[in-house]
């Protein structure tokens, strides 16, 4: 699926997606600002060796101890936050127990990678409650590493710093608010994945499946309906059949090349077709446009311009480019005059006569009559290499009405003879 077909859904399904976005945001934002501010102490520790080293086999003990710094760090990260120094921190920092409750307070022991250092997190709703358990903790647990190993002691890097703990209320409402969007955009997909079959295997079959144009046997069925509506309103109906000619040699490129190559020149010719119009992919190249209420003049013109935008394009897929030279057979069926059969036969013909006259050519058909022109410069404005009937012109109809008039012998009527016979007749 192409990435301007999720954008269609989403647009389509906007009811479903903005709804759920806003609900997610606002329930997130107004239970963030239900429950309590939570603050947040950090301090920092390094490790170091100690100072009473005063033998070789001490040094030697503290260098391998050392050695596993990573299993060293890990156990003074359990120290530290660990009940017993918790307990004790308590007791340093004159904290009655009774007034921790343990479901909003945690101790968190993180240790910073490629560092000899471990950071000690203490979170809770009270701020000088946090600053004085985080303190407390520091000197308790320090002195707890330090009985562990003596000679790799534990040290105080930055001292802990309260401020509001991060993913609160505002940064809760917005990832609410994400939350919901990406619930809504989730059910928009689930809901166009689901929606009727009918509904899918209709659109699956009127559309080509490598070219992504309506296929043959939709273009049948709308142009019977607009023939139908052609002979109901008594309108013109145009059709053109346009065979696109690689300048390349197709069969040396792979075919999935040679698919998406042919499937942007359609794409291009449905963005160039008016409104209402129709393209449609008939195979071997040839695609069939459909131009209701449409007369053979203006069909030209509208032809003439894609034959121009399409040879004057180059085509690029991946590292494969292209480029199509062009022919067209049109036909005319002025209020449906024609069938649907008939039709198609006739713009088969416009188009291998087309193809006849050369590259870039372009042959129409009409079946009716084409309008008047009252001089020489609109008769000299169509194109007389289309194939069409040259339109006439004033001098024209004149030698024709002459030669009409002089090929009927005059006859004189006496009037007063044909009242008296009329007489006798009575």
């Amino acid at each position: 699926m192409e990435l301007r077909l999720y954008l269609q859904i989403l647009l389509k399904r906007w009811w479903l997606i903005v709804p759920l976005t806003l609900i997610s945001l606002t329930l997130a934002t107004f239970w963030s600002y239900s429950r309590p501010m939570i603050y947040q102490s950090t301090a920092t520790y390094v490790t170091r060796l100690g100072e009473g080293l005063t033998s070789v086999g001490d040094t030697l003990y503290a260098l391998d101890t050392f050695t596993g710094r990573q299993r060293l760090f890990v156990t003074y990260c359990e120290v530290m936050k660990s009940r017993s120094v918790v307990d004790r921190a308590m007791q340093i920092g004159n904290i009655d127990p009774n007034v921790i409750d343990w479901d909003l307070y945690s101790v968190n022991c993180n240790v910073l990678p490629e560092s000899n250092v471990i950071m000690v997190i203490v979170r809770g709703p009270n701020a000088s409650l946090v600053k004085r358990l985080a303190d407390a903790i520091g000197v308790a647990g320090t002195a707890r590493a330090g009985q562990l190993y003596s000679f790799v002691g534990l040290e105080e890097l930055d001292p802990p710093e309260v401020v509001e703990a991060p993913g609160n209320r505002m940064q809760q409402g917005i990832l609410g608010g994400m939350v919901g969007f990406a619930l809504g955009v989730g059910l928009a997909f689930v809901l166009e994945y689901l929606r009727s079959p009918v509904e899918r295997l209709e659109m699956a079959s009127i559309r080509h499946p490598k070219l992504g144009i309506y296929n043959e046997r939709y273009f049948q069925q709308r142009l019977m309906e607009e023939i139908n509506r052609a002979r109901a309103r008594n309108r013109p109906l145009s059709l053109a059949l346009m065979r696109l000619t690689p300048t390349e040699d197709f069969s040396l490129l792979p075919p999935e090349a040679e698919d998406m190559l042919l499937r942007a020149a359609a794409l291009r010719l449905q963005d160039k077709i008016r409104v209402g119009d129709i393209v449609a992919y008939l195979g071997r190249h040839t695609f069939a446009i459909l131009l209701p209420e449409t007369p053979a003049h203006e069909a030209q013109r509208l032809i003439e311009m894609l034959h121009q935008d399409i040879r004057t394009h180059t085509f690029k897929v991946d590292a494969y480019i292209a480029n199509f030279l062009v022919n067209s057979g049109i036909v005319e069926s002025s209020g449906g005059l024609l069938d649907l059969q008939t039709m198609l036969t006739k713009a088969n013909e416009a188009l291998r006569m087309a193809r006849q006259e050369g590259e870039n050519s372009l042959h129409l058909i009409r079946t009716s009559a084409q309008p008047f022109a009252l001089d020489a410069e609109v008769s000299m404005a169509e194109p007389s290499e289309s194939g069409a009937n040259v339109p006439f012109t004033s001098s024209e109809l004149d030698r024709l009405l002459e030669e009409s008039a002089g090929s009927t012998p005059p006859r004189t009527v006496d009037l007063r003879s044909e009242s008296s016979e009329a007489r006798n007749s009575t």
